[in-house]
């Protein structure tokens, strides 16, 4: 049998590869069940890891399908159904969109300002409610932002999302996330806080429509010092949009941009935009 026909935990058929990177591998796949189609993402772990390394993994899937069924029929969030274990590795079965990720998107050149709007009304609703139900997403990125064919878009990978309730899964210090999307006041130790999602917010929608990324440099330490230290370069492209982005942008979180603030500032834009 070929990994494409393989039936995971007895239930969910492989049928073609979407996404492969780091994290693992995320499949197309056909639950036999209530014979649907869904995605799954097999968390992929090291062959070397250990017992204790591979439970927290678990965990934090777990810990994944939780946070996101809190938010599993909202329009602009992808919806995770379960957690399922084969050989020890969990794979996480959720909504499958037909379509890629505003990262995939984005190497064909950046959007337009009126593609960044919708993007940010969008992107904005979710962590809404997100923020409503006491969930943190913590990786907000292109990558993690699906932008499905028929135009919806929607916030995806809750795998290091936070509830209020969660107990820590990190070791003490441990910092996680993506760095160049990361706010300033999580490498000074400060906890993940709805601020910081926006700030992370506020990178992806500059990278979308300035087509670069603000704070990513060449290796670990002049991103992190960029992040911390530097401002964003200036916009050419966002127009209208730059008051926002700075405001989402601020090094420090009691300045930043709210929810409702950034919201009003979209519906403020002529429509034309």
């Amino acid at each position: 049998m070929t990994e494409t026909q393989r039936l995971v935990v007895g239930r969910y058929r492989l049928v073609r590869l979407i996404a492969e990177g780091g994290f693992g591998r995320v499949w197309e796949a056909h639950d036999t069940a209530p014979q649907a189609d869904v995605a799954v993402k097999e968390v992929k772990l090291p062959a070397t890891v250990n017992s204790e390394e591979r439970a927290r993994q678990l965990r934090y899937a777990e810990r994944e399908a939780r946070n996101a069924a809190r938010l599993r029929h909202h329009p602009c969030i992808v919806s995770v159904y379960d957690v399922a274990v084969e050989n020890g590795s969990p794979w996480i079965v959720m909504q499958l969109v037909d379509g890629g990720s505003l990262g995939d998107r984005l190497a064909d050149g950046p959007l337009t300002v009126a593609e960044t709007v919708k993007t940010a009304d969008a992107l904005l609703r979710a962590l809404d409610a997100a923020l409503r139900a006491d969930v943190i997403h913590r990786d907000v990125k292109p990558a993690n932002v699906m932008l499905s064919c028929d135009g919806r878009i929607m916030l995806t990978d809750f795998g290091i999302a936070t509830h209020s309730a969660d107990t820590r899964l990190t070791n003490d210090g441990a910092i996680i996330g993506s760095l160049p999307y990361m706010a300033p006041e999580r490498f000074k130790g400060a906890p993940a806080t709805p601020a910081s999602d926006l700030f992370s917010l506020g990178v992806t929608l500059y990278e979308a429509v300035e087509g670069t990324s603000p704070f990513l440099r060449d290796d670990y330490h002049a991103t992190i010092a960029a992040v911390t230290q530097e401002d964003a370069p200036p916009m050419h492209r966002a127009g209208p949009l730059t008051p926002l982005l700075g405001a989402l942008l601020a090094k420090d979180p009691t300045a930043r941009a709210t929810i409702p603030e950034a919201l009003a500032h979209l519906r403020a834009l002529p429509p034309e935009n």
